[in-house]
């Protein structure tokens, strides 16, 4: 690194990457290609899922860094952007081994499957505006790369459905961080709030399309993992969504109240339907197992419940402080995930308390 690259790091937060990254970069890039066509003609769905996973990375990768591409001398790109990137290229040789593995030999691969998007890197707070747009080019790159192949898929519908679902959250993920990102790119300004949703949306559509990637080659894999990782590639311990009861994230307050006002047939009614068209993603169940652990170790305690089904617990914090979906909330505030309607996407809230509602909302109201 030169002089005034070093000083620039130390004034804007922001470093080049140096030469010999991209030149690395790009080998490791043409190896996933080669890959690629190396495997053409194979019909193991566990090979082909693990290169379709090597080539998710390298493509996100790519995308992320692209202002760093351009002609002439690399540009300045966030820190968190270039150490993400680092993140993605680093795992390709490790998916590339499994692959060739899974093509001599049946299930001999060490690598398990499905592969997860894997760490995200902290970053600074706000999220970075050219961050959020490598985010937006890797997101927009991955559901065109996948699109061809789920509307073929969508003529065997039955055997796709979970790589389906995923992919239709995917897409209105992407266009939710896209709407924020416009609004960015348009000069206009927006929250530090709005900077971390859209990165967060951008996190779980990429999150869902290395795994709509996999389930394409070898359905079976979404079938035996139904949203179980969390946004770092963890995989989650089972929780309350595993349950079969309609009441499993009902507060036991709620449910006092409504066997009280005579509402219990429909309050069934309505959280049969909320079940029915529920989509889990990942975010649903990292909340749930956070905010058990919490509850367990007594940094949180119910304090009251949500007005709308499916009329989820409002947890206060007694803690100095927790963190929830990577969200710092401090003692006393009191936090709830609105779960949504229709199989939409839920949302988190928090704020430093809530209005008590005069009744509970049903789909009718």
């Amino acid at each position: 690194m030169g002089l005034m690259d070093w000083i620039r790091e130390g004034i804007t937060g922001q470093k080049i990457c140096p030469i010999e990254h991209l030149e690395a970069y790009k080998r490791l890039g043409e190896q996933v290609y080669s890959l690629h066509v190396e495997f053409a003609g194979n019909d193991s769905p566990r090979a082909l899922a693990f290169v379709q996973a090597a080539r998710s990375l390298q493509t996100m990768a790519d995308a992320l860094i692209g202002d760093a591409f351009g002609e002439g001398e690399p540009k300045p790109v966030p820190i968190v952007t270039h150490d993400q990137a680092d993140e993605w290229y680093g795992a390709l040789p490790n998916i590339m081994v499994a692959a060739r593995q899974e093509a001599a030999f049946a299930n001999s691969a060490k690598l398990e499957l499905p592969v997860t998007l894997g760490r995200q890197i902290e970053g600074p707070k706000p999220c970075p505006e050219q961050h959020l747009a490598g985010l937006r080019r890797a997101a927009g790159d991955m559901e065109e790369l996948l699109k061809l192949d789920v509307d073929l898929a969508r003529n065997e519908g039955d055997r796709y459905k979970e790589a389906i679902l995923l992919y239709e959250e995917a897409r209105t993920r992407r266009q939710s961080g896209d709407a924020i990102v416009g609004t960015i790119s348009n000069g206009r300004r927006v929250s530090p709030e709005s900077h971390e949703e859209a990165e967060e949306q951008y996190w779980i559509a990429l999150s869902n399309f290395i795994l709509i990637a996999q389930g394409l080659k070898d359905p079976g894999l979404l079938k035996r993992v139904p949203a179980n990782f969390n946004r770092s590639g963890a995989a989650f311990k089972a929780c309350k969504l595993d349950s079969k009861d309609i009441w499993k994230v009902t507060s036991e307050l709620a449910i006092r109240d409504i066997n009280r006002s005579g509402e219990r047939a429909q309050a069934i009614e309505d959280l049969n339907e909320h079940w029915e068209l529920f989509v889990e993603t990942p975010v649903e169940r990292e909340y749930e197992t956070t905010v058990e652990q919490l509850a367990a170790q007594g940094m949180i305690k119910e304090d009251s419940y949500w007005y709308c089904c499916p009329f989820p617990s409002v947890y206060r914090v007694v803690a100095p402080y927790v963190n929830v979906l990577d969200k710092q909330i401090p003692r006393g505030h009191v936090f709830v995930f609105e779960y949504g309607d229709d199989g939409e996407p839920g949302r988190f809230i928090t704020q430093a308390s809530f209005q008590t509602a005069d009744s509970r909302k049903y789909c009718e109201d």
